[in-house]
């Protein structure tokens, strides 16, 4: 027995967090139709966390459905021959942020302000720096801030673990590290600093080594109703400083409306904060209006 379909990336780290073994998973290709019990099934990369995919499937009735998952629109997507040509029937779309409150910066946007936050902040050598992440997601943003900066990033070893199974480049690879003592730019759970309460803790097991600790918290919901449009906002509360910054894998609200006209479907079914044919209705409304 076989399970359902993933991607590579996906059934690496099933492998790796669950146990399932790699032959019983099936991997779908991106890019290539398979068949699977007469339907065609392709997939996309969803521009979300490591693994995510988008899928195309093409029944025998001709009723096309695509299904986002939790995706971010960008411009790679416009160049999908499939998605540019293939009449659309049903799109299963990831509304997390239809709202036009939530119409944050482009991802390349928040990575720059973020570089720019730690060269400003970088001025006492005794600064440690800490970026949150969930279990997989928000790589980009850390592996970027490694590049551009030429940094190692400190990730604890079960992180380390879950990043050797993303397939990336060694060129990426070679900015990570186990070693804290190598690193002053850390990669931390979300959750590690959501408040500065927490952080004070946080700074506790630190004091001696560093006096001052500059937190990225990367979420959409940073960004929202009376609050600037801007890349991140800066708090400080004595030795500890924290940026909020609108680093998401979601779409904006005005990426939704682009990506909603670029593939014209018939009909529209919100994947997220769908309580009933109300709250979809109204969604659906936003989004073609």
């Amino acid at each position: 027995m076989s399970w359902g379909g993933c991607s590579s990336i996906t059934a690496r780290l099933v492998n790796l967090k669950i146990g399932i073994p790699l032959d019983r998973l099936q991997v779908l290709p991106l890019n290539q139709k398979s068949t699977i019990a007469d339907v065609g099934v392709t997939c996309f990369d969803a521009n979300h966390c490591p693994g995510s995919i988008i899928i195309l499937f093409e029944p025998p009735n001709g009723k096309a459905v695509l299904h986002t998952g939790d995706f971010r629109f960008n411009e790679d997507m416009k160049s999908i021959c499939v998605l540019q040509s293939y009449p659309i029937h049903t799109l299963i779309l990831d509304t997390t942020y239809c709202n036009p409150q939530y119409d944050f910066p482009k991802q390349e946007a928040v990575i720059q302000f973020v570089i720019e936050a730690i060269q400003a902040e970088a001025f006492n050598p005794k600064t440690l720096f800490l970026i949150g992440s969930y279990t997989i997601g928000k790589e980009r943003l850390f592996l970027e801030v490694a590049r551009v900066l030429h940094k190692k990033i400190y990730v604890g070893a079960a992180k380390l673990r879950i990043l050797e199974c993303l397939g990336l480049p060694e060129g990426d690879m070679q900015w990570l590290t186990k070693n804290e003592l190598e690193s002053h730019i850390h990669v931390v759970p979300m959750w590690t600093i959501a408040s500065f309460k927490r952080m004070k803790h946080l700074s506790s097991q630190y004091s001696g080594r560093y006096d001052l600790i500059v937190a990225f918290s990367p979420t959409g919901w940073t960004f929202g109703k009376g609050k600037k449009k801007t890349p991140g906002r800066r708090w400080q509360q004595g030795i500890i400083i924290r940026y909020e910054v609108p680093y998401s894998e979601h779409c904006s609200f005005t990426e939704l409306r682009e990506f909603v006209q670029f593939v014209s479907p018939e009909e529209i079914i919100p994947s997220v904060n769908n309580d009933g044919t109300e709250s979809a209705n109204a969604m659906i409304s936003l989004l073609v209006s």
